[in-house]
């Protein structure tokens, strides 16, 4: 059975996901032109990169830690709801399996694309090989690892522990439904590096949008529980306050 200390501990990893999320987002957008500049040439990729990587790479670090924190995230529901059935084991799978994608994703800014960007300007290595190992690395460990294999497992675990949250009497039954709903947005959405569908690709940030608000609220309702079978709902100004986050994220990129 868990405790409150157990669950403000739990609170506190959502709600720092969240905010890096959110952040890094914002950041790489306004920096990097992200996601979009993960679609254009190397060349404008490392000539960005270049001007901006003083504020870039740190970003990505950051990025990167949040996958680390999906990890503990998975872990910590899987202690929070454990039922000893097959279906909380294959949730905990799941999103400790995505998170570890997205770390091999997200750091690859780190070390490897600084270390390429050098060579390509100092012109020491030939660039058709400096833009082979960025495309590959591009291709691989971010568009197929990081990003549609990450998303795929992460959208499996909201998915999963959607089912699991739905049969727990401690927690809101329409926020287990969203959370059921957004991870098979992000599993079909995921999709679009693998059949390069213009509408899957353009939904990218509206689909990644709706889990980041189930963080969010997430984060609250853990921050209120005293134990395990306490049942919560989430309060009407709740969902307000989560849609227009969204509405003032997400609005803004469909133009």
């Amino acid at each position: 059975m868990s405790t409150k200390k157990e669950y403000r501990a739990t609170s506190a990893v959502f709600f720092t996901f969240f905010l890096l999320l959110a952040g890094c987002n914002t950041i790489l957008g306004i920096y990097f032109n992200f996601p979009d500049i993960l679609r254009e040439s190397a060349v404008e990729r490392f000539q960005l990169f270049h001007e901006n990587q003083a504020i870039i790479i740190p970003t990505y670090y950051l990025f990167g830690f949040s996958a680390f924190l999906q990890v503990f995230m998975a872990v910590m529901m899987f202690h929070h709801t454990r039922s000893g059935k097959l279906l909380d084991l294959a949730a905990v799978t799941a999103g400790v399996v995505g998170g570890v994608f997205q770390i091999l994703g997200f750091f690859r800014w780190v070390v490897l694309i600084p270390m390429l960007s050098d060579e390509y300007r100092n012109g020491e290595v030939s660039r058709e090989l400096i833009f082979f190992l960025e495309k590959y690395s591009n291709t691989y460990f971010g568009m197929t690892v990081g990003e549609h294999l990450g998303s795929l497992f992460v959208g499996l675990w909201l998915l999963l522990l959607g089912f699991v949250l739905l049969k727990h009497r401690g927690y809101d039954k329409k926020l287990a439904m969203f959370g059921v709903i957004s991870g098979l947005a992000l599993m079909i959405q995921c999709f679009d590096v693998v059949i390069r569908s213009a509408f899957l690709s353009s939904i990218t940030v509206p689909v990644f949008g709706l889990h980041v608000l189930w963080v969010f609220i997430m984060s609250l309702m853990l921050f209120r529980k005293d134990d395990t079978f306490q049942s919560m709902r989430v309060p009407l100004w709740l969902w307000i306050v989560g849609l227009v986050i969204y509405l003032v994220n997400v609005v803004p990129t469909l133009g």
